[in-house]
């Protein structure tokens, strides 16, 4: 099982966030003791997947459909990592945690993960952001197109790109 994580630093909230996979967010959300530890649920799946187990069971959450692709017409749109840039926004002053899954946990996970983080510690700290994500989930292929679209949104000249793993 993957660790959670929180970042020791003055410029991210005070909150952990914890990466996984829609069965392992199942996991989480069926039990009432651990569902009731998150603040907040950041679902991501493609329209045909089923949503985990549970995800009624917690009611600050946010669900965003697209499938893990670089597509721009089934892919990530733009309104899908603007919606991420305000929960960001919206979390700065919060504590807790806060769980994100994907299908299986590696790709738009992980890419919400980062995107959170990069806004959180600001430009010139991209690689600090990566590496927050690695450090808990160290197969992370962050979804290309959704950290384009976010190195646009945040204004980042190409430094979400080039901080990715691969």
């Amino acid at each position: 099982m993957e660790r959670d994580h929180k970042p020791e630093n003055d410029n991210v909230p005070d909150l952990v966030i914890q990466v996984t996979s829609r069965l392992e967010a199942g996991d989480i959300l069926s039990c009432p003791e651990r569902c009731s530890e998150f603040i907040r649920l950041i679902s991501i799946g493609a329209p045909e997947d089923e949503l985990p187990i549970g995800y009624h069971n917690i009611s600050s959450k946010v669900r965003l459909l697209f499938a893990d692709t670089l597509d721009a017409e089934t892919g990530p749109q733009a309104t899908d990592v603007q919606t991420l840039v305000e929960i960001a926004h919206d979390l700065r002053s919060s504590k807790g945690k806060v769980l994100i899954h994907c299908e299986a946990g590696i790709s738009r996970s992980t890419a919400a993960a980062f995107i959170l983080y990069a806004y959180w510690l600001g430009p010139g700290r991209e690689d600090e952001a990566m590496d927050l994500v690695l450090s808990q989930r160290p197969y992370a292929i962050p979804n290309r197109r959704m950290v384009e679209l976010a190195d646009t949104l945040l204004k980042r000249d190409g430094r979400l790109l080039e901080a990715l793993p691969y």
